[in-house]
C-alpha cells in the first residue's frame, strides 16, 4: 500500500500544432480550450513571392514577416474598436468618408515599418479598406519596390474583430478559429489545387494574432472552369448569403458538416477515387476493383472501402450530374 501519493506537476497535454487537428475534422465545439494553448497557432504560409525574397536564412526572415503581419493586425484591431468606442464610426472604416484616404497612408506607413527589416531596401506595404464584415474587416495588401512595382500579387488581408469570440454554435462555424480549421480541411480534404475551384487560394491564418491573408480577387487570378461539389464530395454545406466576386469564394465562414460527412480520411480517399473518374466506364472499373478488394477478408480497410462505395453509391444519383 501507498503511504504517501507523490506530488505531480499536472500540465494538460495540448497539440503543437493545428495542421493534424485541422485537417481532420471542421465545427469544433472546444476550440477555445485547446487553440489559445498550442505552441504554433499559424497554419498555411506566406505567399511564395514573399518567401522568394529570402535568400539566405529563410526560416528566420519567415518568422519576421509573420511577426510584422501580427503586429499590423493587432494596430488594426486597436483602430477599429478605438474609433468605434469614441464614435468616429459607426459601422465600418467607411465611415471616416473623406478622411478614409488619410487614415488608409497612416496604415499604410505603420505597415511598411513593421515589415521593414525583412523588405528589400525602399520597397514599401500599401494597406487599403475594402469592407467591414460581421467577423472582421478586410483590407487590400499590397508590397512595392522602390520603383513601385509589385513584389506579389495583391493579397486581402482579413483582421478579425476578436482573437475569441464568445462561445456560441455560431462559434463553431465563424470566426477566426472555426473559418482557419475550414481553409485548412478544405485544401487538404479535396485531394488536389483548388486554384481552378470556386475557392480563392488561402495563404496564411495566425489564430493568436487573429488575422488571414487570401489572394485578392481580380482578373489576374486563375478562373473558376472545375467547380468544387463540397456537398456531395465531403458533406459541407453552407447557409450563409457567400456571394462570390468574379465567381471566387474569399469568404471560409459558415461552412458546417451534414449528417453524410465523411470524417474518415480512408473512406474519403477511396471515395474520392470513385469521384474523380472521367467517364462511366472508367468508375465502372473502379467499382469493380474495389468490390474484388471487399470480397477479400484479407485486404487492409476492408470496411472503409466498403462505406466509401456505400456513400458513393448513394450520392452519385442525388450529386453527381455529370454521370
Amino acid at each position: 500500500m501507498l503511504s504517501k501519493i507523490p506530488k505531480v506537476n499536472y500540465e494538460a497535454c495540448y497539440p503543437s500544432r493545428l495542421k493534424k487537428i485541422f485537417r481532420s475534422d471542421i465545427n469544433y465545439k472546444t476550440y477555445e480550450e485547446f487553440v489559445p494553448h498550442v505552441k504554433s497557432a499559424i497554419v498555411g504560409n506566406v505567399s511564395p513571392e514573399i518567401i522568394a525574397l529570402f535568400k539566405t536564412d529563410k526560416g528566420r526572415n519567415i518568422k519576421s514577416f509573420q511577426k510584422g503581419l501580427s503586429n499590423i493586425t493587432n494596430y488594426l484591431r486597436a483602430c477599429y474598436k478605438q474609433m468605434k468606442k469614441e464614435n468616429m464610426i459607426l459601422h465600418g472604416f467607411e465611415d471616416l468618408s473623406e478622411d478614409l484616404p488619410v487614415f488608409e497612408d497612416m496604415i499604410s506607413r505603420i505597415a511598411t515599418k513593421c515589415l521593414k527589416s525583412v523588405l528589400p531596401q525602399n520597397s514599401h506595404a500599401e494597406l487599403k479598406y475594402v469592407n467591414r464584415g460581421t467577423w472582421g474587416n478586410v483590407f487590400k495588401f499590397s508590397l512595392k519596390d522602390a520603383n513601385g512595382n509589385p513584389i506579389m500579387h495583391d493579397k486581402a488581408f482579413k483582421v478579425y474583430h476578436n482573437v475569441q469570440s464568445p462561445i456560441s454554435w455560431l462559434s463553431n462555424i465563424h470566426n477566426n478559429y472555426a473559418e482557419a480549421n475550414f481553409w485548412t480541411f478544405l485544401k487538404y480534404a479535396a485531394g488536389h489545387k483548388l486554384d481552378k475551384t470556386q475557392f480563392v487560394k488561402h495563404y496564411i491564418s495566425d489564430l493568436k494574432s487573429g488575422y488571414a491573408i487570401t489572394e485578392y480577387i481580380d482578373e489576374s487570378i486563375p478562373k473558376t472552369t472545375s467547380r468544387l461539389n463540397i456537398r456531395a464530395l465531403l458533406g459541407v454545406r453552407t447557409k450563409d448569403p457567400n456571394v462570390p466576386i468574379m465567381d471566387k469564394l474569399y469568404d471560409a465562414g459558415g461552412f458546417s458538416k451534414t449528417p453524410d460527412f465523411i470524417d474518415d480520411k480512408v473512406v474519403r480517399r477511396y471515395f474520392k477515387k470513385l469521384w474523380y473518374r472521367n467517364s462511366s466506364k472508367e468508375r465502372t472499373q473502379v467499382i469493380e476493383d474495389l468490390e474484388n478488394k471487399i470480397s477479400n477478408p484479407k485486404t487492409p480497410h476492408r470496411d472503409k472501402i466498403k462505406k466509401a462505395l456505400e456513400l458513393f453509391k448513394q450520392k452519385q444519383n442525388k450529386y453527381y450530374q455529370i454521370i
